[in-house]
């Protein structure tokens, strides 16, 4: 049901921030996020326009919802915004911030049985790195955030694309070891259908070897997002 009020506060935080495209609302005693329609800035190469990007969110969070609850529920909706509930804190953060030791494992563990539920009812999120992943402590709920990236760069399976996204985003950490990201691999192998996206996992490394074998080749400049993707490949083809 259209709430007037809370339109009204989302306009006034609009005019209060013009440039930014997203901003954090407290309103009667509940948090959220406005999301506007307009570019963030990032390379234009890597990402859809401005409009397309704002609708294309709003439909698969829309439809990812009407199946299963691992979307941010939208509570209003505009032409050039939408308002979600806040959700929780990002596995990037879980990772990190000593408050979610005691839940980091359980965090992770079911982060990787949410992709595997969403990839075995024949949806994608298009980048589940860290930071578009939350989890809510006090739920005890998994929730995917920025459901706006849909291009390619490699002819895969969008499911098997978002689980090499994933562990990728893992890598990409300082971790000094593969406990949370073993944990999320449990958890998403534990999901009945999941062994497929598995198989399409180690088939890309071999369809794809070429491309990860330069990326071998260059691991010693040390670039962050070669090294990951070499890394990215040792652990899959020990899966």
């Amino acid at each position: 049901m259209f709430n007037p009020s809370l339109f009204k506060k989302v306009q006034e935080a609009i005019a209060e921030n013009p440039d930014k495209r997203v901003l954090p609302l407290s309103f009667d005693g509940m948090n959220y996020f406005i999301k506007r329609r307009m570019s963030n800035g990032r390379n234009a190469f890597a990402k859809q326009n401005p409009s397309t990007s704002f609708w294309c969110e709003a439909y698969k969070i829309m439809t990812v919802n009407s199946r299963l609850p691992l979307a941010p529920k939208i509570v209003l909706l505009d032409e050039d915004f939408f308002v979600m509930e806040n959700v929780g804190k990002t596995l990037q953060g879980v990772a990190k911030e000593e408050a979610y030791a005691d839940v980091r494992l359980k965090a992770f563990t079911k982060a990787g049985q949410g992709l595997a539920r969403l990839h075995v009812a024949g949806l994608h999120h298009g980048r589940p790195a860290l930071r578009d992943i939350a989890y809510d402590r006090e739920t005890d709920a998994i929730t995917l955030l920025d459901w706006e990236n849909e291009k390619k760069f490699i002819h895969a399976p969008a499911a098997v694309l978002d689980l090499f996204l994933f562990i990728h985003s893992c890598f990409r950490e300082k971790w000094s070891d593969h406990t949370l990201t073993d944990a999320a691999l449990t958890g998403y192998t534990g999901v009945e259908g999941s062994r497929r996206t598995i198989k399409g996992l180690k088939d890309l490394i071999l369809d794809y070897n070429s491309l990860f074998y330069i990326c071998h080749v260059l691991r010693p400049f040390g670039w962050v997002d070669v090294v990951s993707v070499d890394k990215t490949r040792h652990y899959i083809s020990h899966l």
